[in-house]
């Protein structure tokens, strides 16, 4: 009997040792979820900033797209208007050109003399 209740005794201090070892590790995990859990927090409080601005983003890309469309539309109808001014511009010149050709071809050179009518050579001598 002496020997089971040594083999009983040395089974308790056994079972003690696990128990305790078992305690330890129960503690060690319950630290470590804890540090999971307040990072799982961190993370998700992180997660929300981050999702607030991508929105903010998201908004004011939205605007920018339609300003930047809206100087497309803008440049794109001053660059055909442009084009009309310069094709106007050009035909204006074209037809200035022509008419100042046909002006100057009906006008007397400079520093030539145009004949006289006639009779006006008798006149002119009597006055002279």
């Amino acid at each position: 009997m002496a020997q089971q209740s040594a083999t009983l005794q040395s089974h308790v201090t056994q079972l003690a040792s696990c128990l305790e070892e078992l305690q330890q590790q129960r503690a060690s995990l319950v630290a470590t979820a804890r540090e999971e859990e307040a990072e799982r927090a961190r993370l998700a409080q992180d997660a929300a900033v981050l999702q607030r601005r991508l929105c903010q983003l998201e908004a004011s890309l939205e605007k920018r797209q339609a300003a930047k469309e809206a100087f497309d539309r803008v440049i794109l109808q001053t660059q055909g208007a442009l084009s009309k001014l310069v094709e106007s511009s050009h035909m204006l010149l074209t037809v200035t050109k022509r008419n100042a050709a046909e002006v100057a071809s009906l006008t007397p050179p400079r520093g030539a003399v145009a004949a006289a009518p006639a009779g006006t050579a008798a006149v002119a001598a009597a006055l002279g």
